[in-house]
């Protein structure tokens, strides 16, 4: 299906639904208020296909360290929270990213021992898959796990963090869950799928999601990350999984891979064998349960197509969309079996704007070869494979016109991909990988009216740098503005 780029000069919303649109609107008595948006250009609202929804909200309640330059200032400012803290209070503080560091190097162990004796800390890398902790911190989690120098990767981090969170007020957490949520309507998000539960989130985040749905701005729809079936069904979801890890990420050399990284010499790591990943996605399977999995590295991959391929010709279902998430470095013969398998995918394309081209992340531990491969969308959509994008926030921001600007502008441009086919991946793509293209991702009559405005046309815009910095002056969901720049001039 291609993006239909038709043009309309109305649309009526009744109750949160498209009622009607077309070119010739009758005006008489009865005719609701009209908004006047005619100076504007409106797409389909925006849906991030890949979110951990109430670890991105912690930003809004942690410390954030993006914007740092030197171990220094990390240290100085983090010493005047710890100043105004009873002792024994957790600071935690996230989006650590050493490549942005005049030191070009983690902050050690030994560092916040020092310099904070007694307070447990917790800093999270920008990489979502690694954090680096105190002594004390380490105590007081009283967890089995052997961080090196402080660092911990992976499993040994997500029950890090997961202990660390219990610490947080709720109340805090459903603040910095509605600041977030604002700021994705402000990106043009009506939509989010939310990765929720197991280590990375807090406690019960799915039950909590669950509760405040009704009160959110835009919808929520929730992927549980658990290995346990009834938990999901007791809670009436019909999808399991999200990131669910079959190897880690490439940030921290522990996604698995078939040729070694050219800083350490290894392969990555596998959290599954083929027996245990094949009964798992069989029960679900079975359940008539949606399953999603985190697979990045080419042996990942492997494996989890393997245990799907098994799976399938066992127990053969079409339109099942089960999901891998990332998916980054597959080889040729993977793509070809994700689409023999009806499978769908959620990719991060703005983890191309990060870390993809000349000189960066990917090139540094794979070499040119393989970085070209990474998230190779001209090969996938050539498939016949639907897949949408996600932001996978907060490991990147959720902003669908940065992952678009991204896709568009693969550092491979034999993998780029057209304009039209970028905003599809992020509007009834992301719908239809989730069961909601009945409901969303275009406009059409009877779905629901989520809808952007746009300050201006990004099929007109000659220069790709522009499209990045494409403003959202209007953002409605279901009828109602979940965000209205000051800008936007309307008759009312």
């Amino acid at each position: 299906m291609t993006l239909k780029k038709n043009i309309y000069n109305f649309i009526i919303v009744d109750n949160g639904k498209i009622s009607e649109l077309g070119n010739n609107l009758i005006i008489n008595e009865n005719t609701l208020p009209i908004l006047d948006l005619s100076n504007y250009i409106i797409l389909p609202g925006f849906i991030d296909s890949h979110v951990h929804l109430t670890s991105t909200a912690m930003n809004e309640i942690s410390v954030d360290l993006s914007s740092f330059t030197s171990l220094k200032e990390i240290i100085k400012t983090l010493e005047a929270l710890r100043d105004s803290l009873p002792e024994g209070e957790w600071i935690i503080a996230k989006e650590f990213d050493p490549t942005n560091l005049e030191e070009k190097r983690n902050i050690t162990q030994e560092e916040l021992d020092r310099y904070f004796p007694n307070h447990p800390v917790l800093i999270i890398r920008k990489d979502a898959h690694s954090s680096i902790i105190n002594s004390l911190g380490l105590r007081l989690l009283e967890i089995e796990i052997s961080p090196i120098n402080g660092l911990i990767k992976e499993r040994d981090h997500q029950i890090a963090i997961g202990k660390a969170y219990q610490s947080i007020d709720p109340s805090l957490l459903v603040k910095g869950l509605i600041k977030t949520l604002k700021k994705a309507a402000e990106k043009g998000i009506t939509t989010i799928h939310a990765l929720e539960g197991g280590y990375t989130s807090p406690p019960n985040s799915p039950q909590l999601l669950l509760g405040l749905n009704q009160y959110f701005p835009i919808d929520v729809i929730i992927y549980y990350q658990t290995t346990s079936i009834k938990k999901v069904k007791d809670l009436g979801l019909k999808r399991i999984g999200g990131c669910l890890l079959v190897d880690g990420s490439i940030s921290t050399l522990t996604a698995a891979i078939s040729e070694p990284y050219l800083t350490n010499q290894g392969y990555g790591v596998l959290f599954w064998d083929i027996e245990s990943l094949s009964n798992f996605i069989k029960t679900a399977h079975k359940e008539d349960l949606q399953i999603a999995f985190h697979a990045v590295g080419d042996q990942g991959i492997d494996l989890l197509l393997k245990a799907y391929q098994r799976v399938l010709k066992e127990i053969p279902k079409e339109d099942h969309r089960h999901r891998i998430e990332h998916f980054e470095l597959p080889q040729k013969e993977h793509i070809k079996i994700v689409s023999q398998l009806n499978l769908t995918l959620s990719l991060q394309p703005s983890f191309l704007y990060f870390w993809g081209g000349e000189g960066k992340l990917y090139e540094q531990l794979l070499g040119k070869e393989r970085a070209k491969r990474i998230i190779p969308l001209r090969s996938i959509l050539n498939e016949n494979i639907v897949a949408g994008g996600g932001s996978d926030s907060s490991v990147t921001p959720m902003d669908p016109f940065l992952g678009i600007y991204s896709a568009i502008n693969h550092p491979n441009e034999e993998e780029r991909i057209t304009l039209e086919e970028a905003i599809k991946m992020f509007t009834y793509n992301s719908a239809y990988i989730g069961f909601l293209e009945k409901e969303k991702g275009s406009i059409e009559k009877g779905k629901d009216a989520d809808l952007v405005i746009l300050e201006k046309d990004p099929f007109e815009i000659k220069d790709r740098e522009e499209l990045i910095n494409i403003r959202v002056l209007g953002t409605i969901s279901k009828g109602k503005f979940a965000y209205k720049d000051p800008n936007l001039i309307t008759n009312f």
